[in-house]
């Protein structure tokens, strides 16, 4: 018993830690986290604790539940170019797995390599100080639907690793849609209920609550979602993330209360997961000139996928120096990455070589590619100011 409380308190120890020194290297404390997990269980502690295995899945999905809440519905449906939001994710889906195939890397392998997370790019661009431009406005559309195909593709192909092309797979994807169904229905019924009892339903989000009854009403509902998605016989993180995406849609006024949910997240359930992830990383993969330089190529590949912005520039309607910017800040999907890699790893589609490596370019790429963002964003926010008058 005593070791165990030792080794929770070596873990909670570097969650409270490790964002002190992510704030002065200005690098996410999500990349800390996996580094402090890799030197924890390699160096100090020589075994995988069952329990952290169940606080890391805790962990994924109340962390996917958050994501689904920076999806906002109603304002992406209004959005004139939600075109140009879906087409560039889903072409680089296309496009992507068959850049991996033809070097010699599976097609899952593109597949995972074009995921998109919002989870870098907002703190980011709020740090930049054009999250309410209009390029700030592309880059988390584009991040946020990609967000959201990435969690449906990664579902889509759970089902086809399992039952293939086959009735089932019609099966389960009906039941599926089904789910999707009744999550829209379960959406409309609560915001009815919002609608007619107001107060009530904005009662669980009162900042003064002893109890913190509407926090616990949060967890409850990325569970339940969870367990619904989990009963049709696909990833639990799908149901988590439309939990969220619902939850968004139903209340509208919760400002206050979102900065709870965010606490609770990312000060608590959500380092637990990115701890976990490094922990099941093998250190002897650093000492591995061909998981590094596989991690390398992984790295380069995650930014060739999200050339598009690029390529389209013109259609666009957005400039050079923008559309670089853009293409950067997405190349940074920490934690699709990761998701992405989990879904792969329980599929067997992914060794343990491999998810080495994809671990260490996720670190990579989280590093990296924000870095240059930053320095482009500064000759970009220069470039626009008006030259001083003579």
């Amino acid at each position: 018993m005593g070791d165990q409380i030792f080794l929770l308190f070596a873990v909670v120890a570097g969650a409270s830690i490790v964002p002190l020194i992510a704030g002065r290297l200005r690098i996410p404390s999500a990349v800390l986290e996996i580094l402090y997990g890799i030197l924890l269980f390699n160096l100090l502690i020589n075994h995988y604790p069952p329990w952290l295995s169940l606080l890391k899945e805790l962990g994924l999905l109340y962390l996917m539940f958050i994501a689904g809440m920076e999806l906002d519905a109603r304002t992406m449906i209004r959005d004139k170019r939600l075109c140009w939001y879906l087409l560039i994710p889903m072409l680089s889906f296309i496009i992507t797995p068959f850049i991996t195939y033809q070097i010699g890397l599976s097609a899952f392998t593109g597949i995972v390599l074009a995921v998109t997370s919002a989870g870098i790019i907002i703190p980011a661009l709020k740090e930049s100080g054009i999250l309410r431009t209009e390029t700030g406005r592309d880059i988390v559309g584009i991040a946020l639907m990609g967000e959201l195909i990435s969690i449906l593709i990664l579902t889509g192909m759970d089902i086809h690793h399992q039952y293939g092309i086959t009735i089932m797979a019609a099966v389960k994807t009906f039941e599926l849609l089904a789910f999707l169904g009744l999550a829209g229905i379960f959406l409309r019924v609560l915001y009815l209920i919002a609608w007619w009892f107001p107060e009530k339903v904005e009662r669980v989000m009162e900042n003064e609550d002893p109890i913190e009854e509407g926090i616990r009403a949060v967890f409850l509902i990325a569970l339940i979602g969870s367990i619904e998605a989990y009963s049709v016989g696909v990833e639990p993180i799908l149901g988590s993330f439309l939990a969220g995406i619902i939850f968004n849609y139903v209340f509208k006024s919760k400002e206050r209360f979102e900065e709870k949910i965010n606490a609770v997240g990312f000060g608590f359930l959500t380092p637990f997961f990115f701890i976990g992830v490094g922990a099941e990383f093998d250190i002897q993969g650093l000492y591995s000139l061909k998981t590094v330089s596989i991690a390398l190529l992984l790295s380069l590949l995650v930014f060739v996928s999200n050339l598009l912005p690029v390529i389209f520039s013109r259609l666009m309607k957005i400039k050079g120096l923008e559309s670089v910017s853009i293409s950067l800040i997405l190349s940074a999907p920490l934690t699709m990455l990761l998701v992405a890699t989990t879904v792969g790893v329980k599929l067997g589609l992914i060794d343990e070589g491999l998810k080495n490596a994809l671990i260490l370019a996720s670190i990579i790429t989280a590093i990296l590619y924000p870095f240059i963002f930053r320095i482009s964003v500064k000759r970009l926010t220069s470039s626009s100011e008006p030259a001083p008058q003579s």
